[in-house]
């Protein structure tokens, strides 16, 4: 199995409402005054969270940018979604689960809603030659110019199928990008449970024999 280090890594969620929510019901200027909370929401600055309102029902769409806009969140009618980009370091993904944990209390969603997770990361080889032999093992013909890997695993402890993803990166030289994409019930104790998340990726991708380093410390 190879085991290479992670570059660069992020994390997505997004969870559909059960029905559309208008601006009313919405409460909209609560829910931007509680992620400005130093304590229990994300801690943003007011100047960082927008609204786009156009209509009194269903016209309505409040963003927010943070950690340098690698952070965003983005609450529709339809849904709400937090992501996280360029994390390299373990402190980061301290930084991405405690937000991670902040925005589910935050929410206190339905528990019988799901959460449609996509992570991803770039993970680095020695060299080129190295990464290149190690995809080729998934290429079944000649005539395939880029070798790739795709498959939905499933894992202990995990009530979803993942897809896997794995390719050739076009940001960091040498690497590999690899893709996880699943979904879970927003009923989980989410302090031990978000936490997981590292584990889950790289088990699923065991199935690859790809494994990952412990994210350093420093870049």
């Amino acid at each position: 199995m190879e085991v290479v280090p992670i570059e660069i890594f992020g994390v997505h969620v997004e969870v559909p409402f059960p029905t559309p929510l208008s601006y009313k019901n919405a409460d909209i200027d609560e829910f931007g005054a509680k992620l400005c909370d130093p304590v229990k929401g994300l801690s943003l600055r007011p100047d960082q969270v927008r609204l786009k309102r156009w209509d009194d029902l269903f016209g309505y769409e409040l963003s927010a940018q943070f950690f340098g806009d690698n952070g965003t969140l983005t609450r529709t009618p339809a849904s709400v979604k937090l992501g996280v980009r360029n994390a390299r370091t373990a402190g980061d993904w301290n930084i991405i689960r405690d937000s991670l944990v902040r925005f589910y209390n935050l929410m206190d969603f339905d528990p019988k809603s799901l959460t449609t997770l996509s992570t991803h990361a770039h993970a680095r080889f020695p060299t080129a030659e190295e990464r290149d032999s190690w995809l080729a093992d998934f290429s079944h013909s000649p005539l395939i110019a880029r070798a790739a890997a795709l498959g939905h695993v499933q894992i202990a402890d995990w009530e979803k199928d993942i897809r896997v993803l794995i390719e050739q990166s076009n940001v960091v030289p040498d690497s590999v990008f690899i893709m996880w994409d699943t979904q879970f019930a927003n009923d989980q104790e989410w302090e031990t449970f978000l936490g997981s998340l590292p584990t889950m990726m790289d088990n699923a991708a065991n199935f690859f024999e790809i494994g990952f380093e412990p994210l350093r410390e420093k870049v």
